[in-house]
């Protein structure tokens, strides 16, 4: 994704709550981002987007409560993080009794769990990301392994 600064306005245009639904749920799931002292803009990261636009979704459209939300947080921030292969078919399979995230490709019969779809998520937060419409398909890039001709190490030049 693109780096840019994102501020508490995109959260709000991505998620479809106001400043104080917002300022609500982040008290909750994410005290590390709660204001303190005098007013400062708060910033936010792309990977946070994204955990944040999945928590309004748990709350909005499956009607979880922010304390159940608050269970799995670093749970969920940790399974959203880092790079995957383009997959809008992936889904969360969360459960709360033991508090798990799991992060699934495809669609897999789980007991007493809550199965949320992760494909429009990630196409609202692209979209605001990119600010415009994405395409249909995202370019796989196959790098295969390669040598690297340069300078010897340090270790092979010093012989002594």
């Amino acid at each position: 994704m693109i780096s840019r600064t994102l501020t508490i306005t995109d959260l709000c245009q991505v998620t479809g709550y106001t400043r104080y639904q917002l300022r609500g749920l982040l008290d909750v799931v994410l005290p590390e981002k709660r204001s303190k002292g005098p007013r400062v803009a708060r910033q936010f990261s792309t990977q946070e987007l994204l955990v944040i636009a999945t928590m309004s979704d748990l709350e909005t459209r499956l009607g979880i409560k922010r304390g159940h939300i608050a269970l799995i947080s670093r749970r969920l921030s940790q399974v959203l993080s880092g790079p995957r292969l383009v997959n809008r078919q992936a889904r969360l399979v969360i459960t709360f009794s033991p508090p798990s995230v799991l992060y699934m490709s495809a669609v897999a019969p789980a007991n007493d769990a809550v199965v949320l779809s992760l494909g429009p998520i990630f196409e609202r937060v692209d979209r605001h990301i990119t600010e415009g419409p994405l395409p249909m398909t995202q370019a796989q890039l196959n790098f295969r392994p390669t040598s690297v001709t340069g300078p010897r190490a340090r270790s092979q030049l010093y012989r002594g």
